[in-house]
């Protein structure tokens, strides 16, 4: 009688050549998961900004996303003009937060810290005099040690329009 099944030592090799396998791949795993990691937030940001502008013209309101800092972290807020001057947030926007591990870096007008949306889906508040203060950049140090597109800018224009682009620094 004839027995069909694997030797323990074909058992073994197997699993040392799949451990040698995983073992070269795992810095490429984890290459993966800080690029999505830092897409998915400058990608948050970026629904965000779309979100209130599509708020503002559809609902005929100023709306502003507003960029604070609170326990030493970027964090930022949809709220919309109930009276001239009178900001409430919009209960449908949770607050969120620029993680720390990507360097965030926002320029926005220095006054407000923030990209107000009017009715006609235009920026009510841009400053031509600096439209360089109208972006978002975040970082991944990471990505930059592995020479790889390690920067996400989003950039604000005064027509409303969000640019989103990827850089190397």
């Amino acid at each position: 009688m004839k027995n069909n099944g694997f030797t323990f030592i074909e058992i073994i090799v197997v699993l040392g050549i799949i451990g040698i396998i995983i073992a070269a791949s795992f810095p490429s795993i984890l290459n993966v998961m800080e690029t999505r990691a830092l897409d998915g937030s400058s990608r948050d940001v970026l629904t965000t900004l779309e979100a209130a502008r599509y708020m503002a013209v559809n609902e005929k309101v100023n709306c502003r996303v507003r960029f604070f800092v609170e326990n030493e972290e970027w964090r930022y807020l949809v709220e919309v003009e109930e009276t001239p001057g009178t900001w409430t947030s919009v209960h449908k926007f949770i607050k969120k937060s620029l993680p720390r591990k990507f360097n965030p870096q926002v320029q926005l007008p220095a006054s407000s810290q923030s990209i107000v949306f009017s009715p006609l889906g235009m920026i009510a508040n841009y400053d031509f005099t600096s439209p360089q203060n109208h972006r978002i950049t975040l970082q991944s140090l990471k990505l930059k040690k592995l020479g790889q597109e390690d920067l996400r800018l989003i950039t604000i224009y005064a027509g409303g329009s969000i640019g989103y682009r990827k850089a190397k620094s």
